[in-house]
């Protein structure tokens, strides 16, 4: 049976359940009318029929699109109409994983995450470019494809469409999922898209059981990542990394997924994408691999959060030299610094990494995922006392609402060197 006919024939039960989970949840407008929310579902799920049956993701992005400027038009915060997209894919996943069995499943799983990973980023790419002043009209939205696949027998599996920030190729090697970034235009900067992007992968291998995840950049690319879409930087009088900051939510998740994350790294990894890579369970680099930390290249105060994920991990005394020389560390000094758990040969490096991850997806997952768990919240949850982390804010706020923070932006826009001047 096809996957639009088996969602098509539970409209009403589903539409009823998702309006219901979203009153639950407070996730949606509640100034709205509950025929009003109604609405709304109902032509997301009829949107995603029309997909699933024509094979498509063009009708729900254009549809995004639309929305996503609609909404922004009227205030609307984009966390609103992506609580929809969220609650709708929970309730079509149990739909359809107690209506069909085996290889169905699985696939039929497999395309609505696809065309509702889709959706939601071309919801949070449109709301994005019209937030940051960047147009938002939906023919100026570049288009962009996830390549998402299975393999269990070492063979490549299938590319579907899908819609991330650059390219996002996810697969399965047996009970390890491999998320591959090639963006390679843009040296896997992280955006929003992209940060999204790798969270919705993470989403869709999690619902997959997978018991291990590896995370790397594409073959041949010599910058595994540049770091925080600078572009996309609030220009002062506002925290650029606060906690809804698309790159914390991308490390928030990297950090609650229940099974390990392997960063395994050829090239270079700069600012933010530091912080991404320490933030997962193991790092295993090649002799190409090289680490900065630069916000203070930027003029730009580092979070607390932040900081803590560099305590969890380093001495105190090479945090500081990291942060405060903000000079790239090769992957010698990595290893001897304990940044990194094994650095091998480049030619060894992804069959390494690979066999890591399939021992650890060899062991008790349960088991695994409450260590997991408990060493997070050990390390992460530090008594600090409120006036001690509100001065601490106060001088944050003091660093990006300087005249230094925003000449640390405009020398990265027009590529000189900085002139900070301590005000």
């Amino acid at each position: 049976m096809e996957t639009s006919a088996v969602i098509a024939g539970a409209e009403e039960r589903v539409v009823d359940e998702a309006v219901a989970e979203l009153d639950r949840r407070h996730t949606s407008d509640q100034s709205s009318s509950p025929e009003m929310r109604r609405r709304h579902l109902r032509d997301l799920f009829e949107l995603v029929v029309k997909c699933a049956h024509d094979g498509a993701v063009e009708p729900i992005i254009a549809s995004s699109q639309q929305l996503a400027a609609d909404r922004f038009a009227t205030g609307f915060d984009i966390s609103e109409v992506q609580g929809e997209f969220n609650v709708l894919e929970e309730v079509l996943w149990r739909e359809v994983a107690s209506t069909l069995a085996g290889d169905q499943r699985i696939e039929a799983l497999e395309l609505l995450n696809t065309i509702l990973g889709a959706g939601r980023d071309a919801l949070a790419r449109t709301y994005v470019a019209l937030a940051a002043g960047g147009g938002g009209s939906r023919d100026e939205q570049p288009a962009a494809t996830q390549e998402e696949g299975a393999r269990s027998d070492g063979g490549s599996g299938e590319d579907a469409q899908g819609l991330v920030g650059g390219t996002i190729k996810t697969e399965m090697m047996g009970r390890v999922g491999v998320i591959t970034l090639g963006d390679q235009h843009r040296r896997n900067a992280i955006s929003a898209a992209l940060a999204n992007g790798i969270i919705a992968a993470l989403e869709s291998l999690g619902n997959q059981d997978v018991r291990a995840v590896v995370l790397r950049a594409a073959a041949g690319m010599r910058v595994w990542s540049s770091g925080r879409d600078i572009t996309e930087l609030p220009r002062g009088r506002r925290d650029p990394l606060a906690y809804n900051d698309p790159l914390e939510e991308l490390i928030r998740a990297v950090r609650t997924f229940p099974a390990p994350v392997i960063a395994m790294v050829h090239g270079s990894v700069w600012g933010g994408a530091f912080d991404l890579v320490l933030s997962c369970d193991v790092i295993v680099a090649d002799e190409t691999a090289m680490f900065a930390i630069t916000p203070a290249n930027l003029g730009l105060p580092y979070n607390t959060t932040g900081l803590l994920h560099f305590l969890g991990r380093l001495p105190i005394n090479l945090i500081k030299e990291l942060f405060f020389a903000a000079a790239p560390v090769d992957a010698q000094k990595a290893k001897e610094w304990l940044v990194i758990n094994h650095l091998v040969d480049a030619a060894e490096l992804e069959a390494f990494t690979l066999d890591l991850a399939a021992t650890m997806a060899s062991k008790s997952p349960l088991a695994i995922s409450v260590i997991k768990e408990q060493l997070r919240v050990l390390n992460d949850y530090q008594p600090i006392a409120a006036q001690v982390y509100e001065r601490i804010q106060g001088l944050r706020r003091e660093a990006y609402d300087s005249s230094d923070y925003l000449e640390g932006l405009n020398a990265f826009a027009e590529k000189r060197q900085p002139v900070f001047r301590g005000t």
